[in-house]
């Protein structure tokens, strides 16, 4: 069930993530501008962790196969929980680049955007190395960095979010699945401590709940970049979350 759930939920985040890129690559003249762009980062964040977990959770069930003695079940244990923080590395700076992207001025949309693209792939072989060198990582130790790590991704993705508002700088539909990824980000935090604190046999349970979340997040995502992808198709402009709202407010305060 836990592998069939990972191997799920990476299928699903890396649909999301090919949906988000197939959506900006539709939005035609316009994808560069602060409003689409967020896209872009989004769609390529999610297709690298989507990748990275698909590989890593493949790479798992051969491990198991082949059995605890075998040298890649062996090498599957030291690189796993590295590829693990370092995934929760990468989804950290994709919410430093996405606040960053939309608090930049219209003319920097495009760099911002395309620094983006090499600051959340480095993130992820960074976070990856670093902790695959820090030596051998417990259970207690690795659910601890991404516990520490999760609460990050929330603060720095409620910043975007806010930013969001605040500057009309992503659009309703995305503004709204990066909304549900915060919230499944403030749940990990609670999880990865229970399962850094608790017996193996009771964390089991947190375990499947964790990948339940997962998956349901990443089907609500996805059918938000799939209504995304269809209105770029049909170039039906999506508003901001208020920007109906500041367009009535601006020509009263005028």
């Amino acid at each position: 069930m836990t592998a069939t759930l990972q191997l799920v939920n990476a299928g699903l985040t890396l649909l999301f993530g090919i949906l988000a890129m197939q959506a900006w690559r539709h939005m035609g003249a316009g994808r560069w501008r602060k409003l689409e762009a967020g896209w872009l980062l989004t769609g390529a964040c999610f297709v690298f962790v989507g990748v990275f977990g698909g590989v890593q959770t493949l790479v798992a069930t051969a491990a198991v196969r082949a059995g605890p003695g075998s040298p890649l079940y062996r090498t599957y244990l030291e690189w796993s929980p590295a590829g693990n923080i370092g995934r929760g590395v990468g989804v950290a700076a994709y919410g430093v680049m996405l606040a960053a992207l939309v608090a930049a001025r219209p003319e920097r949309v495009r760099q911002v955007s395309r620094a983006a693209l090499w600051v959340i792939g480095g993130s992820i072989v960074a976070g990856t190395t670093a902790a695959a060198l820090y030596g051998t990582i417990d259970t207690h130790t690795q659910m601890t960095a991404m516990a520490v790590l999760a609460t990050a991704v929330v603060l720095v993705l409620l910043l975007a979010l806010l930013l969001g508002v605040m500057n009309d700088g992503m659009d309703l539909l995305l503004w709204l699945a990066v909304a549900v990824h915060t919230i499944k980000e403030t749940l990990v935090v609670s999880l990865m401590a229970i399962l850094a604190w608790w017996e193996n046999g009771r964390a089991m349970e947190a375990v499947l709940i964790f990948y339940w979340i997962n998956v349901a997040v990443a089907m609500v995502a996805s059918l938000l970049a799939q209504v995304r992808l269809r209105r770029a198709i049909e170039n039906r402009h999506v508003p901001a979350l208020f920007e109906r709202l500041h367009a009535l407010r601006r020509p009263a305060e005028s």
